[in-house]
C-alpha cells in the first residue's frame, strides 16, 4: 500500500514545492512527447502572491543521458505499482506530462506554501477514479472543482490535495494555495506574471530550458528569514533566476540581483570565497573540487552570476554517495 500511494504521488500529483532544483531533476518518470499542453497556462495559474517559481521541461530531461540512469536504478515495488497504475487510468508519465511547474511563497512559522502544476494529456475520469479507490481522499467542492485531499500515509494527516484544472492540468498544493490556483482561474485574479516583482524576472529567463527558476528573495526573507550557507549576507540579494541543463554536463547559469553595486561586489567576494574553499578540500574530495572548478563568479553593476558548467557524471557520484550514508536507501 505504501508504495503504491509513492506512486500515484510522484506520478499523478509530483508533489513536493522545489527548495533545490537539482533535487527535483533526480526524481523520476516524468515525459511526454505531446505538443498541445501550453507552459504559458500552467504560469499562469499561479497565484500572484508567489514568491518563488521552478519549472522543468520534462520532454528534455527524458531525452538527457542522465534519465536513463536514473530511470534503470528504480526499485522494483515502485515499478510494479507503476505498471498497474498505467494500466488501470491509461496514463504513461513517460508519454503525457508536458512540464512541471512550481510556485511557492514563504509561510508563517516557517512554514512554505504553494502549488505545484503538471501539464500534459490526462483522463480525468480514470485517474480520479483511481484515487478514490487507492487512497479514500477526503473531497470537498470549491466553485465548480471538486479538490481531492489526500492522507498522509504515516500520520493521516490531510495536507495536501489535488484538482484538475482541466484535462491537461493538475495541480497539487496545500487547500488554501490549491483555492487561490481556481480563482485564478475562474474569478480573474491575477496571476505570478503580473507581479511586479515576478514578472519581469520571468520574462528574463528562457522557460523552456530543462530546469529553470526565479525568486523575489527579498520577499520571502522579509518575514520567514532561514539559516542559509551565505548566512547574512543573504541579505544583500533582492531577485535570483537561472537556468540548468543536464546531459553529458551539468551547463547553466544563476543571476542574483543585488541592493546596489557595492552590495553585488560584496555578494561576489563570498560566493568565490566558497568555491575557494571547497577546492581546498580537493585533496579528499576530487570530484568536488572539478565540480567547483566548474563554477565562474562574474559581477556586473548590481548584478552577480555564476556560470555552470561540469561533468554530469560527478553530480550523479554525489547524489550516490549521499544516498550511501542514508539507512534505508
Amino acid at each position: 500500500m505504501k508504495n503504491r500511494k509513492a506512486v500515484i504521488i510522484s506520478v499523478l500529483i509530483l508533489i513536493g514545492v522545489a527548495t533545490a532544483a537539482l533535487g527535483l531533476v533526480l526524481y523520476r518518470n516524468y515525459s511526454t512527447y505531446a505538443s498541445t499542453p501550453n507552459l504559458q497556462d500552467a504560469l499562469s495559474s499561479i497565484p500572484s502572491d508567489c514568491q518563488f517559481v521552478f519549472g522543468m521541461n520534462v520532454q528534455k530531461f527524458v531525452a538527457s543521458p542522465i534519465y536513463t540512469k536514473f530511470k534503470n536504478s528504480e526499485n522494483r515495488p515502485i515499478g510494479k505499482d507503476l505498471a498497474e497504475f498505467i494500466e488501470t487510468t491509461g496514463m504513461d508519465p513517460a508519454r503525457d506530462i508536458s512540464f512541471l511547474v512550481v510556485g511557492g511563497r514563504s509561510g508563517a512559522k516557517m512554514k512554505g506554501e504553494g502549488v505545484a502544476i503538471a501539464v500534459g494529456n490526462f483522463d480525468r475520469n480514470k485517474i480520479t477514479s483511481y484515487i478514490r479507490s487507492k487512497l479514500s481522499p477526503a473531497e470537498t467542492t470549491y466553485g465548480s472543482e471538486s479538490i481531492m485531499m489526500i492522507p498522509e500515509h504515516k500520520t493521516d494527516a490531510v495536507d495536501k490535495g489535488i484538482v484538475f484544472l482541466d484535462e491537461q492540468q493538475i495541480a497539487l498544493g496545500d487547500l488554501e494555495s490549491l483555492k487561490a490556483v481556481l480563482d485564478v482561474r475562474g474569478k480573474g485574479n491575477q496571476s505570478i506574471l503580473s507581479n511586479p516583482a515576478m514578472g519581469p524576472l520571468i520574462g528574463s529567463i528562457d522557460a523552456n530550458e530543462m530546469i529553470w527558476f526565479a525568486g523575489d528573495i527579498a520577499a520571502a526573507f522579509a518575514k520567514t528569514p532561514v539559516p542559509t550557507p551565505l548566512g547574512p549576507n543573504i541579505s544583500f540579494i533582492q531577485k535570483i533566476a537561472g537556468t540548468l541543463n543536464i546531459g553529458d554536463a551539468v551547463v547553466g547559469k544563476i543571476t542574483a540581483i543585488a541592493q546596489d553595486a557595492d552590495s553585488a561586489i560584496k555578494l561576489a567576494d563570498v560566493v568565490r570565497g566558497f568555491i575557494a574553499m571547497g577546492q581546498l578540500s580537493g585533496s579528499r574530495n576530487p570530484e568536488l573540487k572539478t565540480m567547483l572548478s566548474g563554477l565562474t563568479v562574474s559581477q556586473n553593476a548590481n548584478q552577480v552570476s555564476l556560470a555552470v558548467n561540469f561533468p554530469a557524471g560527478i553530480l550523479e557520484k554525489q547524489v550516490t554517495d549521499r544516498k550511501s550514508q542514508v539507512p534505508g536507501l
